[in-house]
């Protein structure tokens, strides 16, 4: 089993307990016993460090694995929604509530948290940022990765914290945003999927969220469900500030509408 794995690589990433028992010939409980034996907590555990070793798999490969044998749309919604539930799940395993309420109360006590996401994740970031202000936490984005990413630096204060969403690979952005975190005084909570000691410069709390199954096309349901939560978590600590706010931008709507127009704390 371990010289099977160790010759497909990444592409049992994407394998579920019986495809990979049907390729060696055996029953799936050797499959788990085998990824026990190997020292991760489950098979899927084993199947995200897999992919954490190539994360070069063509976007074209994971797409057709993603939708391989689901010829109607509403057979891709059911696949889509079965695998955000066990990602969300693997994401509890993965995630403690001691690191979750560690990080979140350093957002809390932040003078201001910066987003920070290239590519897809640039759009997480930014929507981090937009709840963070709308219930009152002074908030803003770094999402450039070239030469514009030192101007976004320029902004970092002793007392910020920044959440960093890395997946796949840390760039070298990232090194860069890490070094001068700690050189300012920036708090650094780092949501990632890369497990174990990759990076050189410490951060405050790692974060371990995944994008979605291992070897498929990848998922941001899962960072976004952690986003919110992360947010939601900040307001209970701070529910005055969040209740200010939200009564301040009732109030300018009612002038840009000329109506009462709510915005609920959920």
């Amino acid at each position: 089993m371990a010289d099977y794995l160790s010759v497909v690589g990444a592409r049992a990433a994407a394998m579920s307990a019986q495809e990979i028992a049907r390729a060696v010939g055996t029953s799936d409980a050797t499959v788990v016993r085998t990824a026990k034996s190997l020292g991760y907590l489950s098979l899927r555990d084993l199947r995200q460090a897999l992919a954490d070793d190539n994360d070069d798999v063509e976007i074209s490969t994971r797409l057709s694995a993603t939708i391989a044998g689901r010829p109607a749309a509403h057979d891709v919604l059911a696949g889509a929604a079965e695998r955000q539930l066990q990602a969300l799940e693997s994401m509890l395993r993965r995630v403690s509530g001691e690191d979750f309420d560690r990080a979140t109360a350093i957002l809390a006590a932040a003078t201001r948290i910066w987003w920070c996401g290239t590519g897809p994740s640039a759009f997480l970031a930014g929507y981090g940022a937009f709840l963070c202000r709308r219930l009152g936490t002074p908030a803003g984005t770094l999402t450039h990765a070239g030469a514009d990413h030192a101007d976004e630096l320029l902004a970092l204060r002793d007392g910020d914290a920044a959440v960093v969403l890395a997946y796949g690979r840390i760039h070298p952005y990232v090194h860069v945003l890490l070094d001068h975190a700690v050189a300012t005084g920036v708090n650094i909570i780092l949501v990632t999927d890369i497990r174990g000691p990759r990076l050189q410069t410490p951060v405050a709390v790692q974060l371990n969220a995944g994008r979605g199954t291992p070897g498929l096309f990848a998922s941001h349901g899962t960072t976004i469900v952690l986003v919110e939560s992360m947010v939601l978590a900040i307001a209970a600590r701070e529910p005055e500030r969040a209740t200010e706010a939200l009564a301040s931008l009732n109030q300018l709507r009612h002038g840009l509408t000329g109506r009462r127009f709510d915005v609920d704390p959920d």
